[in-house]
């Protein structure tokens, strides 16, 4: 027997007392034969292969892959289906290699069990689940969890989670955890945390860190600590500071102690009213001082007046009496009391402006100059705001972009759409007004034209409609 549909004429007549209640052959509900039976064979349309339903799979998310496998249709007699008035559907299907088992509700809602023993769940609404004892579920594939509305989750005792592989957490929104005990982080490999607006610490106790390799803080902006008490530096090799501008250090009392010691300047002041010096050589173009006093001072030439005694004159302090001296005596020259133990020449290379000036910019101890993301291309790679023209500060896909370029102010931004095209997340036609092309191009005046199908329940042919 084919199992093409076919089609039985009745004449109007017959069909007209069929459908009187009085002949006994009618549904008293008024519902059978439903219209798309009607004068054909009334086995379901299903069973006879002419057409496959299943649950309903849409939901708002249109591009999830469900990885579901084509199922052909079935074969007549293998299908026994029974579908309702309403539309409630019970399908058992023993074609060869479509068996299936499928109870469907009129609104799409139901479960089907396929071919390949996949075994589908599907509801149109609310969908509810209650377990009262343990509950396991052992997925040997891959899974895919999708919520297009929130979600919440409840554990009232321990929550553990174990990956095996990686654990990416992708949030679009705010991030908050409230943790009421320790908190226990071990990271064997490298931790990166990019951060595009301010971090903030708060920390009630102490604050350890301990580094075996290196450290290196990089700041574009200014760094400033605060501490109340103590603050130590302590360095096993090299200690340096160094400013473009100026290092100031203020504090009512400082040491500074060095098995050598360099203190270079080329103008500036050393010294107070109560300041001591000790050295052994001084090289000191010229002194303005009311009293120096010394054990050994050595020079060219001294100007001014000199009290003390000269090495060849032991009583210089009477010269200006010898005169007086009786028998014209000058007075004994007596014993040489002058020390002539004198301390080492020391000489070094004068500190010259222009030495100064290469030390600063040339030597070990140089100023460095600092320079962070010149061109902010760091940070713009963190903050796109820049990148999108200030649309906005993270990156887009194709989706979302497309949904704030319906925004005029958006549309019409340069920048925006301009990163948008480089990125490729759009096409470069993608703002285009009119197509590229256009094919066979049909008028707008409508124009009758003759069918070939049965429309509704007339018996004609064909049937004059407006295109």
């Amino acid at each position: 027997m084919s199992m093409e549909s076919q089609n039985f004429t009745v004449p109007e007549g017959k069909a007209n007392s069929l459908k009187n209640k009085e002949n006994g052959f009618s549904d008293p509900s008024g519902v059978f034969p439903k219209i798309e039976y009607e004068e054909i064979s009334s086995v379901n349309e299903i069973a006879r292969g002419f057409k496959r339903v299943n649950v309903e799979l849409g939901g708002s998310v249109k591009d999830i892959n469900f990885d579901l496998n084509e199922e052909s249709v079935s074969t007549y007699p293998n299908s026994q289906v029974k579908e309702t008035a309403s539309g409630h559907i019970v399908e058992y299907d023993d074609t060869p290699g479509s068996e299936r088992v499928m109870i469907r509700h009129n609104s799409g809602s139901g479960v089907e069990m396929r071919a390949d023993g996949s075994v589908v769940y599907s509801s149109t609404k609310n969908t509810v689940r209650v377990t009262a004892e343990d509950e396991k579920v052992v997925v040997d594939g891959d899974g895919e969890l999708q919520y297009n509305g929130n979600l919440k989750l409840k554990v009232a005792g321990d929550f553990d989670v174990e990956v095996g592989g990686d654990f990416n957490v992708n949030v679009k929104g705010d991030m908050e955890q409230n943790i009421r005990r320790g908190l226990i982080t071990d990271v064997a490999g490298t931790v990166e945390t990019q951060i595009v607006g301010s971090k903030s610490e708060t920390i009630g106790g102490g604050f350890t860190t301990l580094i075996h390799g290196d450290k290196n803080d990089i700041i574009k902006g200014s760094f400033a600590e605060n501490v109340q008490v103590d603050h130590n530096y302590a360095a096993g090799g090299t200690l340096t500071m160094t400013a473009e501008k100026e290092v100031t250090l203020s504090t009512k009392s400082a040491n500074i102690t060095a098995s050598s010691l360099a203190v270079l300047g080329d103008s500036g002041t050393i010294g107070g009213l109560n300041m001591v010096y000790y050295g052994h050589t001084a090289h000191i173009p010229r002194v303005n001082s009311t009293s120096v006093h010394a054990t050994a001072m050595y020079a060219t030439t001294f100007h001014g007046d000199l009290t003390g005694k000269a090495d060849s004159a032991n009583h210089a302090d009477f010269a200006n009496t010898a005169g007086e001296a009786p028998n014209g005596d000058a007075g004994s020259p007596g014993t040489n009391i002058n020390d002539t133990t004198t301390a080492a020449d020391s000489n070094t290379i004068p500190p010259t402006t222009a030495i100064i000036n290469d030390a600063l910019e040339n030597s070990g101890v140089a100023i460095k100059r600092v320079h962070v993301d010149d061109f902010n291309q760091l940070f713009n790679r963190l903050d796109r705001t820049a990148h999108y023209g200030g649309v906005s500060k993270v990156d887009l896909n194709t989706k979302e972009a497309r949904s704030k370029l319906r925004d005029p102010n958006n549309a019409s931004n340069s920048t925006f759409i301009s990163a948008l095209i480089a990125d490729g997340t759009i096409s470069p036609f993608a703002t285009r007004l009119s197509p590229l092309s256009t094919g066979r191009i049909v008028g707008k005046d409508t124009v009758a034209r003759r069918g070939t199908d049965t429309l509704g329940r007339s018996q004609n042919s064909t049937k004059l409609y407006k295109a």
